[in-house]
């Protein structure tokens, strides 16, 4: 497949960025405003991946070029919802560098956090793939040892499930307002940020997020982000009232964890952290 020609100015900003991993400033720290806002890198995005019967249509977003391999990141929707509810991260993830598959379960309605993680496995699993795959935009791009998941609601149980249940397939996940009534995630290994909302009345906190968060081994890196007067729809494409904040977390989140880059620490950490403190009722780290 032909690659997409690039701007002589795009190419520069691309190579410029080379020495700090894909998205990065070489020799400047990451800002506040940068992780809340699209990156640098110019999105493209394909449908034409390998079907699977563990879930259905799919679009895989990428960013345009890296001057290295750059990781993955499978993303699945809640109950009822499809791609298009949780689509905004795609482009955002991508722009920092990352190839972000977000999925359609097979059914919206019917499919329980379960399917959905093994939805996200499949996924991941195409992802690592497409490193080889001869037709794909992505051959020999793919890190295949930098594999995340994310999820909303059933899909954010999908996500603890799957990484309960494979910890040797992912290396971070992200949990949004997840929804799984039972479950003791005591295997989960990956660095582990449960994102919730205070006033969640689909999966309260108190009955699933944090029952979650404290069932992850004490061992295991994990971080729990509670938003102040939050509801179900924190992370949503349209619903989502906070979006620079929450996509900065998962930005800080999978770049210091994925890609190993100590620079982004202080986001979940540190001074710019501490910064949005007010917006949270509960913020939490372990260990």
């Amino acid at each position: 497949m032909r690659r997409p020609r690039l701007s002589p100015a795009l190419a520069v900003l691309l190579v410029s960025c080379a020495a700090g991993g894909p998205g990065a400033s070489p020799g400047l720290q990451p800002t506040i405003a940068s992780l809340s806002v699209d990156g640098a890198f110019k999105v493209m995005t394909y449908t034409d991946i390998p079907d699977v019967p563990e879930f259905g249509d799919a679009t895989v977003y990428y960013p345009a070029d890296t001057p290295t391999p750059i990781g993955g990141v499978a993303i699945s929707p809640g109950w009822t919802e499809a791609q298009r509810h949780i689509n905004w991260w795609g482009p955002r993830l991508a722009s920092h560098g990352y190839a972000v598959l977000v999925l359609d379960t097979n059914d919206a309605r019917r499919d329980q956090p379960e399917e959905r993680a093994e939805a996200l496995i499949a996924a991941v699993r195409i992802l690592r793939g497409e490193n080889d795959r001869a037709e794909s935009p992505l051959q020999g791009r793919v890190d295949t040892g930098k594999m995340a998941i994310m999820g909303h609601s059933m899909g954010g149980g999908g996500t603890l499930i799957a990484a309960n249940k494979y910890p040797d397939e992912i290396q971070a996940a992200i949990p949004f307002t997840p929804w799984q009534p039972d479950g003791d995630f005591g295997q989960i290994t990956a660095p582990t940020l449960v994102m919730a909302g205070s006033a969640d009345r689909v999966a309260g906190v108190a009955d699933h997020a944090w029952p979650h968060y404290q069932s992850i081994p004490e061992t295991t890196t994990k971080v729990f982000m509670e938003v102040d007067g939050g509801n179900h729809f924190i992370a949503d494409t349209r619903r989502g009232t906070d979006l620079g904040t929450i996509g900065r977390y998962g930005i800080a989140w999978l770049k210091l964890y994925l890609d190993g880059d100590e620079r982004y620490r202080s986001f979940i950490y540190g001074a710019e952290a501490e910064v949005d403190r007010e917006k949270f009722s509960r913020y939490l780290t372990s260990p």
